[in-house]
């Protein structure tokens, strides 16, 4: 779904000898989330790459305080993983400035389930079990969800079922998003230290 901050555009700098820029992506990232915390949206919009829809958009996203506090800390939360993989938080050098990467929250979540999905499909078990919410992590090992997948007559179908559901709409709320199916059922997502995963595919 994203990547880490360009460690390859650091070696190049370092070798080139290239000026770097004044403010590294560690103290950018924490004046971005401090700004959100503060509700100075125009300061927090100016150290991103900005959005399609320009910073209306963006103001509209924080508008809420709660999305605000949400936001700041998974960006603080990948602070610490910055330089090896940092799922919440991805950094761009731009001009000889960084700035933090906005992607959309539905955009987030479509892309974690495609790559279950994907997982799933082609029996990668390892990937797919770490791509599961903490609670199904504990409760299986990529060896017992390959064999409850294996012995689940319906497996398949409901692996059908949530592939059609990405072509459809998600609801974002808090830290869970969901893919109806119909008959109260729906593919559920949870948000855990900045990153999607997958809880229920039913």
């Amino acid at each position: 779904m994203r990547s880490s901050f360009r460690p390859l555009l650091l070696l190049a700098l370092a070798s080139t000898g290239c000026a770097t820029s004044s403010r590294g992506p560690v103290p950018t990232a924490e004046a971005y989330a401090r700004a959100l915390e503060e509700n100075r949206l125009p300061q927090a919009y100016a150290l991103t790459t900005g959005l399609p829809e320009g910073e209306p958009a963006f103001r509209t996203r924080y508008a809420d305080p709660a999305a605000r506090r949400e936001r700041a800390a998974a960006v603080r939360a990948g602070l610490p993983l910055l330089e090896g993989h940092a799922p919440a938080l991805t950094m761009e050098l731009r001009e000889s400035s960084w700035r933090v990467v906005e992607t959309l929250p539905t955009d987030e979540v479509k892309a974690t389930l495609a790559r279950f999905l994907n997982a799933a499909e082609t029996t990668d078990w390892e990937k797919a079990w770490s791509l599961l919410s903490a609670p199904l992590r504990a409760r299986y090992t990529p060896d017992r969800l390959r064999e409850d997948f294996q012995r689940e007559p319906l497996a398949r179908e409901r692996l059908r079922r949530a592939r059609l559901a990405l072509k459809g709409d998600v609801k974002v709320s808090g830290n869970e998003a969901t893919f109806p199916l119909g008959a109260e059922r729906a593919v559920r997502l949870v948000l855990e230290a900045g990153e999607y995963r997958v809880a229920a595919i039913e």
